[in-house]
């Protein structure tokens, strides 16, 4: 009876011995103790990972989703009682509502109701949209964003058959227009000075353009920047450098950069520009792919305006969300920054 250290007829030493293995941390502690240390490694290191193979860019394009993750092996780790790995899980949560939860809450200003006028709206919007090149429901999407209200609007992957389509819609609500390659922009107010810009292709995808607002002019750079893949985001990066360049080289006081940047908010390539400008999003704002959201390479970036709400539009037949932002006048209001 004296073998069997699981029954109460053990000896003192035995107990002893049954308590400290007990006590010693199993492999399911190991295992969700090292998972989650790489969770926090990766929220605050994520530009430390290597590039190739496309790696760095999987990993940042989708960097909180890292939360269900989390939340996940912290369930693990109780169900399964492994206790000491369950408190670097809960650090890992904590770690992510550190960098996360103030993004979620930036940019939820209640947005006007969409068709509101630009003075319920108190300000004016801008609405981006990659129509998606030969979407057979083109006109139906840029009918969802002239039902928004919005008084700017920047297209992108706008080809020849998609413009001739869309235009007369567009330019029945919208005064003016300027179009360069596939991105353009219809606008309700005057627009001059347009010029097209190349950012890293042998075709125009981005162009600037004067906006004649009722607060002054403001400057916009209209933008769809090169595609990435896994282990090809060398020319995206060139060209957000370069855009990067212009944009901190316009004295413009106020000053819109929109469109489609193939880039999450959470890309180190990212960084420099949202170093000089904030970034008009609602939450995460997820844009795509449009089936299911799950990053945002959309973006409304803005220099000399307030945001007063942000929101995402279900658009017919394209792969990205639009993206939409409500502006006011006045010095930019610092957005919370997803690079750590």
């Amino acid at each position: 009876m004296e073998k069997d250290i699981g029954t109460t007829f053990a000896t003192a030493a035995q107990r002893g011995l049954l308590t400290s293995r007990r006590r010693r941390p199993r492999v399911r502690d190991w295992v969700v103790g090292i998972s989650a240390g790489a969770m926090i490694a990766l929220i605050f290191g994520h530009r430390l990972v290597p590039e190739a193979h496309g790696i760095a860019l999987a990993i940042e394009s989708f960097l909180p989703w890292l939360g269900v993750v989390i939340a996940a092996l912290l369930i693990v780790a109780v169900l399964s009682k492994a206790w000491a790995g369950s408190i670097p899980a809960a650090a890992a949560l904590v770690s992510w509502c550190v960098v996360f939860l103030p993004v979620m809450t930036t940019g939820t200003a209640p947005a006007p109701a969409p068709g509101a006028s630009e003075a319920a709206a108190n300000g004016w919007s801008v609405a981006t949209q990659n129509l998606r090149a030969g979407n057979p429901e083109a006109e139906a999407a840029v009918e969802k964003v002239i039902q928004s209200g919005a008084a700017v609007v920047v297209l992108q992957e706008l080809t020849g058959p998609a413009l001739e389509r869309i235009a007369p819609l567009m330019d029945r609500t919208f005064g003016y227009r300027q179009v360069a390659g596939t991105v353009g922009v219809w606008s309700r107010f005057p627009l001059s000075q347009g010029r097209p810009l190349t950012l890293g292709l042998g075709w125009s995808r981005a162009m600037s353009v004067q906006v004649e607002s009722p607060d002054g002019p403001v400057q916009l750079y209209a933008v769809h920047l090169p595609s990435v893949r896994p282990g090809e985001v060398r020319s995206r990066n060139a060209g957000l450098a370069k855009l990067s360049r212009l944009v901190e080289a316009d004295p413009s006081s106020r000053l819109l950069v929109v469109g489609d940047f193939n880039t999450a908010n959470t890309d180190r390539s990212f960084g420099p520009l949202l170093g000089i400008l904030d970034d008009a999003r609602a939450g995460f704002g997820f844009t795509w792919p449009a089936s299911l959201p799950a990053t945002r390479p959309d973006h409304i970036l803005f220099r000399g305006f307030t945001l007063s709400g942000a929101s995402v539009i279900k658009t017919p037949g394209t792969d990205h969300l639009a993206a939409m932002a409500w502006l006011q006048p006045g010095p930019a209001r610092p957005t919370v920054s997803l690079h750590r």
